[in-house]
């Protein structure tokens, strides 16, 4: 998607998804976190569940881009 955005291919800059993207590479490599992650398992637990959760608002916010780029929703499979 970037690449697309970037060249000029496709024009409708997604910016929710590049804001949602950047917030959750911020969460990620941040010291806060809701649960200190020198509390091993529960401090690593947390920082799957919200950039999982950040990652989906990201999955959302490229439907106008999937459609443009003739992907179905049934084609994307997350395992």
């Amino acid at each position: 998607m970037s690449m697309d955005v970037f060249r000029g291919r496709y024009r409708p800059v997604p910016w929710a998804a590049f804001g949602w993207m950047a917030l959750a590479l911020v969460y990620l490599v941040s010291p806060l976190d809701l649960i200190p992650d020198f509390l091993m398992i529960v401090g690593l637990v947390d920082d799957v569940f919200i950039v999982g959760w950040l990652l989906t608002r990201v999955d959302r916010a490229m439907g106008d881009y999937r459609r443009w780029k003739g992907i179905d929703d049934e084609e994307v499979v997350v395992d």
